[in-house]
């Protein structure tokens, strides 16, 4: 195992303050896990859970409105395999490109080693799929 990261992006036809509330304010509408707590001021804390197998806790730990949330990963656990990804920073930046947002998301953290592209696959599904959706659907 091994620290490693990956980005991956979305342009939206939405404001920078649009796509800020929907990333700190309806988490549990877009991430695909089962989502417990706040996420919308620095030091809130949450948890993500896909029955027993699944489990992180989570801490806002840098917050810049419209510009910027650092989600850091205080515990977790996948039961099949024991992986531990606690120390994981999951980093949301958004940049304002004319009526558009860029947002930017990075996953900074521990993986196993025959999981990196795994790790694309959920990142951009979550991403580019999910988040990017609800941001323009509302679903």
């Amino acid at each position: 195992m091994k620290t490693q990261s990956y980005t991956t992006s979305i342009e939206v036809e939405k404001s920078p303050a649009d796509v800020f509330d929907h990333v700190i304010n309806d988490v549990s509408k877009w991430w695909p896990e089962e989502f417990e707590g706040k996420s919308a001021k620095l030091n809130d804390e949450f948890e993500f859970r896909s029955g027993d197998s699944h489990y992180s806790k989570n801490k806002v730990v840098e917050l810049v409105p419209n510009k910027k949330v650092v989600w850091l990963v205080t515990q977790s656990i996948r039961k099949p395999d024991n992986f531990d990804w606690t120390g994981t920073k999951m980093i949301f930046e958004l940049i304002p490109k004319g009526d558009n947002t860029l947002l930017t998301f990075t996953y900074d953290g521990p993986v196993l080693q025959d999981e990196y592209d795994r790790l694309v696959q959920v990142c951009d599904i979550v991403i580019k799929e999910l988040l990017y959706n609800f941001i323009l659907n509302g679903k």
